[in-house]
């Protein structure tokens, strides 16, 4: 048996979790050579993301696999394990470009460039930047899978059942030996180790069960997730409950599209991928040969002998309601709404502004007394409100009246064309303020851009967007986080820097950028409406109906005027 190089050291021994455990299996990586290394993406701290290639025969473009190494969330490399290496070619060799991947590691685990404590969820946004450099790699024809073992296994998991379809979510993955429940320490012998890990990779403890939850796939994941080979042997280091909690969550949303394996033996992780090399291919080929789900839509009516044309049916891909929460001060400093209304018929819209009621979710310093203003495109003034208390009975909708009197209203029928919102403090007052607008008649003319602009702090000041995408299909919108440009519109004071975050209804990060030529300039430039500041921030995401929320923020710490808008890419 010929002696490996310093990179591909021949051991038998694998890292789990950062321990060392022996494989029985006998194999000879003298043949195995360096692929080669690329940048796929740079992470929001900065650190660039490497991947190595490995490059079928032929000509392309080619499915993507990724293969993503495990070490226990603080450790390991892409080339650290043979048997990965092995994977990465037997990839190629049945005709899948295989790129394997770094992640952050945790804490600030050896990147280099790496500032950031790489823990929850550092590792899980560079996984979906794998996903979207893979998807829209020349080499690549658009199809995205996984294999992963141990940590590795639960980030493919994870990307699985989490993210845009057709964007950041993978579309199939095989996952070895994987972490899926987090807060799950069910008695094993190996579970102090699993703890200890785990706990490290959240940055808490074993009592902070709603962290361990909100960074495990078997909750966070929905029933769209992606096909999914499940594997583990029986003396796995991996604890064996965790299998079992990832088919019960599967099975409790009526998911059918996974394969559950249990081995003998104790390999783990990609140490059993010769023994499962064959079964895994064919899933993959099955993944990918399977089309990608899309909510279902409601059955159209048989139509008559003699159908006649619904033009108030409803759309199918829409934007219904926005709000947006940030420190309203005065000047040019005062909450900004923006919206457009497209279409031909006029629609009922509701606008709020609410201050004092803010206080009962632990808010302090609230905006005491809003005041809301509403002006058409010319600059003219629509409709006005200081306190709520004062519209006639039955102005508001029973369930958007604000809980406090003091809080402004809007109710208005309005034409298409462009609105602007304007919150400030009655007699100057600052505070933290929320606008909210919500679309009471979506049967007509759609919500085509929302856009917020006010004053951006830090902790509890940071300007937070929420937006439901409406409908029965998804719809594909571009958020854009401005700062720097503003400037051009005469504010001074502008966020240097604006970090976007995009978090789905459980609370779960599914995209985020801090300057957009970073990650997705193609397809940013192919909106027509990229930044024109390289420093601010922009996000293109294809999502299924729901609520969403944009966070806005300055890589840096500073405070700032920005401004956030979400525009719906299907007009």
């Amino acid at each position: 048996m010929q002696k490996l190089s310093s990179i591909y050291l021949l051991e038998l021994a694998f890292s789990v979790f950062g321990a060392i455990f022996f494989s029985p299996t006998v194999q000879c990586y003298a043949a195995l050579q360096p692929p080669p290394s690329e940048v796929y993406a740079t992470a929001d701290d900065g650190t660039p993301l490497h991947w190595y290639v490995y490059t079928p025969t032929g000509n392309g473009p080619w499915p993507a696999v990724l293969v993503i190494h495990g070490g226990g969330f603080k450790g390991g490399t892409p080339i650290s394990s043979p048997e990965s290496v092995v994977c990465g070619n037997d990839l190629a060799a049945a005709g899948y470009i295989a790129f394997s991947i770094e992640y952050r590691l945790a804490p600030n685990g050896g990147l280099e460039g790496q500032v950031s404590d790489g823990r929850f969820p550092d590792q899980t946004n560079d996984v979906k930047l794998a996903v979207l450099a893979a998807r829209s790699d020349s080499r690549c024809n658009g199809q995205v899978g996984s294999v992963g073992g141990s940590a590795g296994g639960y980030h493919t998991a994870f990307a699985a059942g989490t993210g845009t379809i057709g964007q950041d979510r993978l579309d199939v993955g095989v996952s070895l030996s994987g972490a899926y429940d987090l807060s799950d320490f069910s008695p094993d012998w190996n579970i102090n180790a699993f703890t200890k890990f785990v706990t490290n990779y959240i940055g808490g403890d074993s009592s902070d069960t709603a962290a361990l939850q909100g960074a495990s796939p078997a909750y966070v994941m929905d029933s769209y997730v992606a096909p999914l080979f499940l594997i583990n042997t029986e003396g796995d280091p991996m604890p064996f409950s965790q299998l079992g909690d990832m088919t019960a969550a599967l099975d409790a949303m009526g998911v059918t599209n996974y394969q559950a394996l249990t081995l003998s033996g104790s390999l783990h992780s990609f140490s059993y991928w010769p023994e499962i090399k064959d079964q895994a291919l064919a899933f993959l080929a099955a993944g990918f040969a399977r089309p990608l789900p899309t909510p279902t839509a409601t059955p159209s009516p048989t139509p008559s002998a003699t159908p006649s044309p619904s033009p108030q049916s409803s759309p199918t891909q829409m934007l219904v309601n926005v709000s947006t929460r940030t420190r309203v001060e005065s000047g040019t400093s005062v909450m900004i709404g923006g919206f457009i209304i497209t279409g031909e018929t006029p629609k009922q819209v509701v606008l709020r502004a609410l201050g004092p009621s803010l206080a009962a979710s632990g808010l302090t310093s609230v905006l005491a007394d809003p005041v809301l203003e509403l002006y058409d495109s010319t600059g003219k003034l629509v409709a006005q409100n200081d306190n709520s208390s004062s519209l006639p009975a039955n102005t508001i909708p029973v369930d958007l009246k604000p809980s406090d009197g003091l809080e402004s209203c809007i109710v208005a029928t309005l034409s298409p064309g462009a609105y602007t919102a304007v919150i400030s403090g009655a007699t100057g007052t600052s505070g933290i303020g929320l606008f909210e607008l919500y679309d009471l008649d979506p049967a007509s003319a759609r919500i085509g851009n929302i856009s917020t602009r006010g004053e951006v702090g830090t902790t509890s000041d940071v300007m937070i967007g929420g937006f439901i995408i409406g409908g029965d299909l998804p719809t594909k919108v571009i958020a854009r986080a401005l700062g720097p440009s503003l400037v051009q519109s005469g504010v001074s004071n502008a966020l240097p820097d604006p970090v976007l975050e995009l978090y789905n209804s459980e609370g779960s990060l599914v995209f985020s950028n801090d300057d957009w030529r970073t990650a997705q300039e193609t397809q940013i430039n192919a909106t027509g409406i990229p930044p024109t500041n390289d420093r601010e921030a922009a996000i293109v995401a294809t999502l299924s109906p729901g609520g969403y929320t944009a966070l806005v923020h300055d890589a840096n710490g500073a405070s700032g005027i920005a401004l956030v808008e979400v525009y719906n890419l299907e007009d």
